[in-house]
Protein backbone atom coordinates (compact mmCIF):
# COMPACT_ATOMS: atom_id res chain seq x y z
CA UNK A 1 0.00 0.00 0.00
CA UNK A 2 1.47 3.36 -0.95
CA UNK A 3 1.55 6.47 1.24
CA UNK A 4 -1.13 8.60 -0.51
CA UNK A 5 -3.67 5.79 -0.28
CA UNK A 6 -2.87 5.32 3.41
CA UNK A 7 -3.34 9.04 4.05
CA UNK A 8 -6.69 9.00 2.26
CA UNK A 9 -7.84 6.02 4.35
CA UNK A 10 -6.75 7.68 7.61
CA UNK A 11 -8.47 10.91 6.59
CA UNK A 12 -11.68 9.02 5.69
CA UNK A 13 -11.62 7.22 9.04
CA UNK A 14 -11.15 10.55 10.81
CA UNK A 15 -14.12 12.05 8.95
CA UNK A 16 -16.28 9.04 9.78
CA UNK A 17 -15.41 9.33 13.47
CA UNK A 18 -16.16 13.06 13.56
CA UNK A 19 -19.52 12.47 11.89
CA UNK A 20 -20.29 9.72 14.40
CA UNK A 21 -19.48 11.94 17.42
CA UNK A 22 -21.13 15.02 15.94
CA UNK A 23 -23.53 16.64 18.38
CA UNK A 24 -22.29 14.67 21.36
CA UNK A 25 -20.29 16.23 24.14
CA UNK A 26 -17.01 14.42 24.56
CA UNK A 27 -16.39 13.86 28.24
CA UNK A 28 -13.29 12.77 30.01
CA UNK A 29 -10.62 13.98 32.37
CA UNK A 30 -7.91 14.37 29.72
CA UNK A 31 -10.23 16.13 27.28
CA UNK A 32 -11.18 18.54 30.08
CA UNK A 33 -7.51 19.32 30.68
CA UNK A 34 -6.90 19.70 26.95
CA UNK A 35 -9.30 22.64 26.73
CA UNK A 36 -6.77 24.90 28.43
CA UNK A 37 -4.86 24.93 25.12
CA UNK A 38 -7.83 26.26 23.17
CA UNK A 39 -9.38 29.72 23.60
CA UNK A 40 -12.92 28.44 23.10
CA UNK A 41 -14.35 25.08 22.08
CA UNK A 42 -16.82 26.73 19.72
CA UNK A 43 -14.42 29.27 18.25
CA UNK A 44 -15.67 28.97 14.67
CA UNK A 45 -19.12 27.63 15.51
CA UNK A 46 -21.20 30.78 14.93
CA UNK A 47 -21.37 34.44 15.76
CA UNK A 48 -23.13 34.81 19.06
CA UNK A 49 -23.24 36.70 22.30
CA UNK A 50 -19.88 37.48 23.92
CA UNK A 51 -19.53 37.05 27.69
CA UNK A 52 -17.69 39.89 29.41
CA UNK A 53 -16.81 40.66 33.01
CA UNK A 54 -17.67 44.02 34.51
CA UNK A 55 -16.25 44.96 37.89
CA UNK A 56 -16.98 47.54 40.53
CA UNK A 57 -14.98 48.34 43.64
CA UNK A 58 -15.65 49.87 47.03
CA UNK A 59 -13.16 52.18 48.69
CA UNK A 60 -12.53 52.61 52.41
CA UNK A 61 -15.24 55.29 52.49
CA UNK A 62 -17.91 52.72 51.53
CA UNK A 63 -18.66 54.31 48.16
CA UNK A 64 -19.08 51.87 45.24
CA UNK A 65 -17.75 52.78 41.82
CA UNK A 66 -19.70 52.33 38.61
CA UNK A 67 -19.58 49.05 36.72
CA UNK A 68 -16.75 49.03 34.21
CA UNK A 69 -14.82 46.44 32.33
CA UNK A 70 -14.83 44.43 29.20
CA UNK A 71 -11.73 43.82 27.19
CA UNK A 72 -10.16 47.08 26.02
CA UNK A 73 -8.96 47.33 22.46
CA UNK A 74 -5.35 46.27 22.13
CA UNK A 75 -2.67 48.80 21.29
CA UNK A 76 -0.60 47.81 18.31
CA UNK A 77 3.01 48.49 17.52
CA UNK A 78 5.70 46.92 15.40
CA UNK A 79 7.57 45.55 18.42
CA UNK A 80 4.49 43.63 19.58
CA UNK A 81 4.69 41.32 16.58
CA UNK A 82 7.46 39.44 18.39
CA UNK A 83 6.79 39.94 22.11
CA UNK A 84 3.31 40.84 23.32
CA UNK A 85 2.70 39.73 26.93
CA UNK A 86 0.12 42.41 27.83
CA UNK A 87 -2.26 41.53 25.01
CA UNK A 88 -1.68 37.82 25.57
CA UNK A 89 -2.78 38.35 29.17
CA UNK A 90 -5.94 40.13 27.99
CA UNK A 91 -6.75 37.20 25.72
CA UNK A 92 -6.11 34.78 28.58
CA UNK A 93 -8.50 36.74 30.81
CA UNK A 94 -11.20 36.73 28.13
CA UNK A 95 -10.70 33.00 27.62
CA UNK A 96 -11.22 32.48 31.36
CA UNK A 97 -14.50 34.41 31.20
CA UNK A 98 -15.65 32.32 28.24
CA UNK A 99 -14.79 29.11 30.10
CA UNK A 100 -16.74 30.35 33.14
CA UNK A 101 -19.73 31.08 30.90
CA UNK A 102 -19.49 27.59 29.38
CA UNK A 103 -19.33 26.10 32.88
CA UNK A 104 -22.40 28.16 33.89
CA UNK A 105 -24.34 26.83 30.90
CA UNK A 106 -23.43 23.23 31.74
CA UNK A 107 -24.02 23.62 35.48
CA UNK A 108 -26.68 21.32 36.88
CA UNK A 109 -26.38 22.32 40.56
CA UNK A 110 -26.10 26.08 41.24
CA UNK A 111 -24.64 25.38 44.68
CA UNK A 112 -21.53 23.84 43.13
CA UNK A 113 -20.57 27.08 41.37
CA UNK A 114 -18.29 28.35 44.14
CA UNK A 115 -16.23 25.17 44.02
CA UNK A 116 -15.46 25.45 40.32
CA UNK A 117 -11.94 26.43 39.33
CA UNK A 118 -13.14 28.84 36.63
CA UNK A 119 -15.28 30.69 39.20
CA UNK A 120 -12.42 30.97 41.69
CA UNK A 121 -10.08 32.27 39.00
CA UNK A 122 -12.73 34.78 37.92
CA UNK A 123 -12.97 36.02 41.53
CA UNK A 124 -9.20 36.55 41.60
CA UNK A 125 -9.36 38.34 38.25
CA UNK A 126 -12.10 40.63 39.60
CA UNK A 127 -10.02 41.40 42.69
CA UNK A 128 -6.97 42.27 40.62
CA UNK A 129 -9.01 44.48 38.26
CA UNK A 130 -10.60 46.27 41.21
CA UNK A 131 -7.22 46.89 42.83
CA UNK A 132 -5.73 48.13 39.55
CA UNK A 133 -8.56 50.66 39.19
CA UNK A 134 -8.67 51.67 42.86
CA UNK A 135 -5.56 50.62 44.84
CA UNK A 136 -7.28 51.36 48.16
CA UNK A 137 -10.31 49.16 47.35
CA UNK A 138 -11.49 46.98 50.22
CA UNK A 139 -14.29 45.18 48.37
CA UNK A 140 -15.01 44.13 44.82
CA UNK A 141 -17.90 42.63 42.92
CA UNK A 142 -18.22 41.34 39.37
CA UNK A 143 -20.92 40.48 36.90
CA UNK A 144 -20.80 38.30 33.82
CA UNK A 145 -22.84 39.88 31.04
CA UNK A 146 -23.63 38.69 27.54
CA UNK A 147 -23.12 41.25 24.80
CA UNK A 148 -25.34 40.46 21.83
CA UNK A 149 -23.69 40.68 18.41
CA UNK A 150 -23.22 44.35 17.51
CA UNK A 151 -24.88 45.35 20.80
CA UNK A 152 -24.04 46.91 24.13
CA UNK A 153 -23.78 45.35 27.57
CA UNK A 154 -26.46 46.48 29.99
CA UNK A 155 -27.79 45.42 33.37
CA UNK A 156 -30.49 43.27 31.77
CA UNK A 157 -27.86 41.15 29.99
CA UNK A 158 -26.39 39.98 33.31
CA UNK A 159 -26.21 36.22 33.78
CA UNK A 160 -24.15 36.09 37.00
CA UNK A 161 -23.57 38.54 39.84
CA UNK A 162 -20.93 37.58 42.35
CA UNK A 163 -21.24 38.16 46.07
CA UNK A 164 -19.16 40.98 47.51
CA UNK A 165 -15.52 39.89 47.52
CA UNK A 166 -12.85 41.11 49.90
CA UNK A 167 -9.70 42.38 48.24
CA UNK A 168 -6.24 41.64 49.56
CA UNK A 169 -6.33 44.89 51.53
CA UNK A 170 -9.20 43.51 53.63
CA UNK A 171 -9.68 39.78 54.12
CA UNK A 172 -13.31 39.86 55.31
CA UNK A 173 -16.09 41.76 53.53
CA UNK A 174 -17.74 44.64 55.33
CA UNK A 175 -21.54 44.51 55.68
Amino acid sequence: MNDPLLLILVYSAFLALTLFFRGRALQGRWLFLLRSFLPNWRFYHRVGALPIMVVRSCGPDGHWSDWHGGMPRARRSFGQLIHNPANNRRLLDQSLIEHLYADLRDLSDPESLTGMVSYRLACELARSRALSDLPSAVQAQFEIRLIPPYGEASADTTILTSPVLATSACKTPHP
